[in-house]
């Protein structure tokens, strides 16, 4: 019978024990939840507000940034047209227009149309081409 006894003292209180430990357990776990909807939250907001890449000017000629998305069209950074294509180094230039990979030599000339995308492997210079 006195363990019966010892029993009835202990027990209400590994039970109440349990439950504080899952409540602050489950707090715990809402609070991180929380400040992660927050984190990323903020972290959308600012992609939504990043700017489009902007070309640098460099004399008569566009400097189009490395690995930066470049848009095609009438409010976008470049105008659909012919370009002049060239690099510091002279060497092969490998753009990415419309996902799609191609290869040009320093000089050479490139068409682009209204909507397309343009990324560069490494910086370059672009000059709109005129025939003269």
């Amino acid at each position: 019978m006195s363990a019966a006894i010892a029993f009835a003292r202990w027990f209400p209180w590994v039970l109440l024990a349990i439950a504080v430990t899952a409540l602050s357990g489950l707090v715990v776990r809402f609070a991180l939840m929380y400040r992660n909807m927050k984190r990323e939250r903020l972290e959308r907001l600012q992609a939504s507000r990043e700017e489009a890449p902007v070309l640098g000017v460099d004399g008569d000629r566009f400097v189009m940034y490395a690995l930066r998305p470049y848009g095609v069209g009438e409010a976008k950074q470049l105008r659909a047209g012919v370009y002049l294509l060239g690099s510091e180094d002279g060497g092969t230039i490998s753009l990415q227009i419309n996902g799609i990979v191609v290869d040009y030599s320093d000089g050479e000339t490139i068409t682009l149309g209204e909507g397309d995308t343009v990324r560069s492997e490494k910086d370059i210079y672009i000059k709109p081409y005129t025939e003269e």
